[in-house]
């Protein structure tokens, strides 16, 4: 019986999601796992995201919609103390879930009270549904511990995780500081898995959807697009700081220490503002949107044209687009 079984919570943050919101919802109504509610906030849409959650009845479905756009992290901040579930998992709006991703979760959960948070292997799909890739993530609890601070093999995907509500109320949300910058699930997992035991099966249970055209072809030169570009770093200082002293600069609210280490990373991005450009083109390429890789090279090489390296980005883009 479907009360017996632990409920799990859903936790959907949705803007401008009209295209893939039916397709991610749907994902979840066909799971094998029926106990189920999810939490579904509309941040303030344009588009039809709004209507289409509310055109889905079903009585799991709960909404708390918003009517200006508050962000994906204060959307998600406001929905997490809403759950009631015994395990709390997310899905964004524009990916969608293996039928069996919640019973295999809930079940290696229940068999394992030793672990607290646990994630599963992803696939990368394009627009089409196509697939573009897979990847799989640590299991040994060691492994994981060790990859935390990694820089660039963080041993989870950030919405494939489930974990127990008691761990996440106890950690409480995403930290205010990376407000729509970015990093801020990495941030908390991090926080978690400091203080709970965390694994991963090696299922691909969520498709993840790679999206080209959210690469922007222009880009404005400014204190918060570099700050989006350096918030990585600066996290996994916090986060070092953390695992050496047990406090961070925002734990302990030092402002001052905080924007100076901020300065130290943008410090390159002010003394040459082009560097942005090369390094979002240099992005575009590995994401295969070659077009905007192009764009924002030669970008860069008008707003410097006496860096070399400004140069080489442009002959770099145009290359990747001859070999295809």
């Amino acid at each position: 019986m479907a009360s017996e079984q632990p409920l799990v919570s859903v936790i959907m943050p949705a803007y401008n999601a009209e295209r893939y919101l039916i397709q991610s919802i749907h994902s979840l109504l066909v799971q094998t796992y029926r106990h189920w509610e999810l939490l579904v906030a509309d941040d303030g849409s344009q588009d039809n995201t709004r209507a289409l959650i509310e055109s889905l009845q079903d009585t799991r479905i709960r909404h708390y919609h918003q009517d200006t756009n508050l962000g994906y992290l204060k959307t998600w901040n406001s929905l997490l103390p809403r759950a009631t579930g015994t395990y709390i998992t997310f899905l964004d709006a524009d990916d969608y879930l293996h039928p069996e991703r919640l019973l295999l979760l809930v079940e290696y959960l229940e068999n394992h009270p030793e672990v607290d948070i646990c994630g599963s292997g992803i696939a990368y799909v394009n627009d089409s549904q196509t697939l573009m890739g897979e990847r799989s993530y640590p299991a040994d609890w060691l492994e994981i511990q060790r990859y935390l601070y990694h820089p660039t093999r963080f041993p989870f995907c950030g919405s494939a995780v489930m974990i127990r509500r008691r761990v996440a109320i106890h950690v409480e949300g995403y930290r205010p500081f990376f407000d729509r910058l970015g990093w801020e699930d990495h941030d908390w997992l991090i926080r978690c898995c400091e203080q709970y035991k965390a694994t991963n099966l090696p299922d691909i249970l969520y498709y993840y959807r790679q999206n080209p055209d959210s690469v922007s072809r222009t880009v404005e030169v400014n204190e918060y697009a570099v700050r989006k570009l350096i918030i990585k770093k600066v996290g996994l200082e916090l986060a070092l700081q953390r695992k050496n002293t047990g406090q961070d600069l925002l734990m302990e609210g030092n402002s001052a220490a905080l924007e100076a280490l901020v300065a130290r990373y943008e410090k390159p991005y002010r003394k040459d503002p082009s560097r942005i450009y090369r390094v979002l083109s240099a992005r575009a390429r590995s994401e295969g949107n070659l077009a905007a890789s192009q764009h924002l090279a030669w970008q860069g090489l008008r707003n410097n044209f006496f860096h070399p390296s400004n140069y080489l980005a442009v002959i770099r883009s145009v290359a990747a687009a001859f070999r295809l």
